[in-house]
């Protein structure tokens, strides 16, 4: 996939404040008649005055993908596609009592939602503990609150499977002081998404009824339950070494309950747990990470399908229970390219070990990216090569597996303000 993300983010009270701004930035001299490089410094600080005066934030985004498969005839044919892809909406303040908000909405145009990636209110009790509540991103993986630990910009399998960055509804409480890190949440189900179950900004499991599943046109699956009330938990502790290097050990997990709407009672449960190391020295950075999950469906009487797989919103199936093997390793250091002023060099890799034997999802997926990550202050850019195995669930796999290495392209850029 290649895309191209444009992120434009500017703060206002009222609407003819943001058309000032607008203009202010638009029509300035500054802006027309020096460098990139000065424009660029130019803006941001004119953003900066302007956030100092307004404590509530907005920004905007466009997202628009390019897409480049191998495994496609229709992409190499047609050299690849370009469409647009979401817009976003972006709110967050800070005020002096303590109370914090925070937002993203997406419109995914593909997929004809309009949904949540995360919306909360918060209180910071103290420097150290702070509690927030409404959709939050479950505390899961390496990054010890539910943050992004991948380089290659949302490209990985514990994402896909949902099992990493994801929304609930629910509430969740940090704690970070000297060395530890401490994260404890309960969501009480996913994120809503109006009339479509298929839009959300991570895949989950939902009940959406009888479904074909990617890849198997001709065979049917009931996909019947969806997640309540699941308690996250976690911690991490990071040790300061010589030279300025830095080693993080962490583990957190989740375990939950599955609601099945056929029969309106009990749907089985689910789990998930992982362990992981974090390593900062410099420019370098090194996360390893292992996670075991297991999602225990119980069906409807008379509904006689296998157990061993399960249905996401995306309409793929994937082992109803494995384990995922995890690397991250990049390089970062100054460099000038264009306008351009840092560079990251990276490699991400998983391998999920399926524990399904039925025809649907019993081989197991890899996945290798390769790229390099370009910055310049509010400038990104993303370039990477994905190759994968088995991983008709996420991007860069054919609808259906084929126990064969298929190769992506990606460039994402983004520019935030």
């Amino acid at each position: 996939m290649i895309s191209a993300m444009l992120k434009v983010q500017t703060n206002f009270r009222r609407l003819s404040v943001f058309t000032g701004v607008l203009a202010m930035l638009c029509t300035s001299t500054a802006i027309a008649n020096t460098s990139p490089g000065y424009q660029i410094d130019d803006i941001e600080k004119r953003l900066a005055d302007i956030e100092n005066t307004i404590p509530l934030r907005f920004g905007v985004g466009v997202e628009t993908l390019y897409i480049y498969a191998d495994h496609s005839e229709s992409s190499r044919e047609k050299v690849g596609d370009f469409f647009l892809d979401k817009l976003e909406l972006i709110v967050s303040g800070e005020w002096d009592n303590g109370l914090y908000y925070e937002s993203r909405w997406d419109y995914q145009v593909t997929q004809q939602g309009f949904f949540p990636a995360w919306t909360y209110v918060g209180l910071k009790h103290n420097e150290a503990w702070s509690t927030s509540v409404g959709v939050i991103i479950q505390p899961l993986g390496a990054g010890v609150d539910g943050s992004y630990y991948d380089n290659s910009f949302l490209s990985d399998v514990p994402l896909w499977i949902g099992l990493a960055n994801n929304p609930e509804l629910g509430i969740k409480t940090h704690y970070k002081q000297d060395n530890w890190h401490w994260v404890f949440s309960f969501t009480k189900n996913t994120e809503r998404s109006g009339g479509n179950a298929n839009a959300r900004y991570r895949p989950d499991v939902v009940a959406q009824g009888e479904i074909n599943p990617r890849g198997f046109a001709d065979e049917t699956f009931f996909a019947d339950v969806e997640p309540t009330n699941t308690f996250h938990g976690g911690g991490a502790y990071t040790f300061y070494l010589d030279g300025g290097s830095t080693l993080q050990l962490g583990s957190n997990g989740q375990f939950g309950d599955y609601f099945n709407t056929r029969t309106n009672g009990d749907g089985g449960d689910h789990w998930a747990a992982t362990a992981f190391a974090n390593y900062r020295n410099g420019g370098f950075a090194l996360t390893v990470q292992g996670l075991a999950y297991d999602r225990n469906v119980k069906n409807a009487p008379g509904v006689n399908q296998t157990e061993d797989s399960i249905a996401l919103s995306t309409g793929a199936l994937i082992p109803a229970d494995g384990k995922v093997y995890s690397t991250r390793i990049s390089y970062s250091m100054p460099l000038s390219v264009g306008i351009f002023e840092d560079v990251k060099f990276y490699h991400d890799y998983d391998y999920l070990a399926s524990g399904s034997e039925d025809m649907f999802t019993s081989l197991d997926t890899q996945f290798s990216i390769v790229g390099v990550h370009l910055s310049r202050g509010a400038f990104n850019t993303w370039i990477s090569m994905l190759t994968s195995k088995n991983a008709n669930f996420a991007n860069g796999g054919p609808a259906r597996n084929d126990d064969e290495w298929n190769s992506q392209f990606n460039i994402v850029g983004a520019l935030y303000f």
